[in-house]
């Protein structure tokens, strides 16, 4: 008994065969479509820095700062404004480090009440503990105080450059049940921080 349908020849797919096909077809085109944007902004998103590289954060000179790497740490360019501020993540870990401006006469005490105004800009129901003393690498010393946001915990550190005219704000935020991780990425990057020309 013939099974095939009449008029097509032996082996041939059917309709159906051909519009399940199709549509495979179309499914994939549109998978590729929608996907490759979206894995291509992920990838352009995140740039590896090379364990021990340097950034520079502020215009040149006497105004600015520099930081060495640690391992295992992506630049996220989409978030990051060359020489003002760095977007950098490891894993769940966040770090940005951005150059403020100081007014004249202000001292780095006076800073703090700045810093919580604009950590809450950013995260309305964060909050920014009292600031404590904190030593630089190179011996400077500055302000660091524990920050909450919701889902994440972190510190913010703060070293006002010797000019006096301008600050390096550091602040790392990480899950909340891993609240070690931000304290070990202030220190690794504390310990790293140089100003040209410092004096303690």
């Amino acid at each position: 008994m013939a099974t095939d349908e009449p008029g097509l020849p032996t082996g041939a797919p059917s309709p159906r065969a051909r519009l399940r096909v199709l549509l495979l077809v179309v499914a994939v085109m549109a998978v590729l479509t929608a996907g490759w944007p979206l894995l291509n902004a992920a990838v352009a998103d995140r740039q590896k820095l090379a364990a021990g590289s340097l950034i520079r954060v502020g215009p040149g000179g006497r105004d600015s700062a520099t930081i060495r790497i640690g391992p295992n740490w992506t630049l996220r360019p989409a978030e990051t404004n060359p020489r003002q501020s760095y977007a950098l993540q490891r894993g769940a870990d966040l770090v940005s480090i951005s150059y403020v401006t100081v007014l004249p006469g202000h001292r780095t005490a006076q800073i703090w009440p700045g810093m919580r105004r604009i950590l809450l800009l950013s995260y309305p129901r964060g909050s920014l503990s009292r600031p404590v003393a904190v030593t630089s690498g190179q011996g400077l010393k500055g302000l660091t105080g524990t920050v909450t946001a919701p889902g994440r915990t972190g510190v913010v550190t703060m070293f006002v450059g010797p000019s006096g005219t301008f600050a390096i704000r550091m602040m790392a935020l990480v899950p909340r049940q891993d609240a070690a991780a931000a304290v070990a990425a202030r220190e690794l990057f504390v310990r790293s921080l140089r100003f040209p020309a410092a004096r303690r």
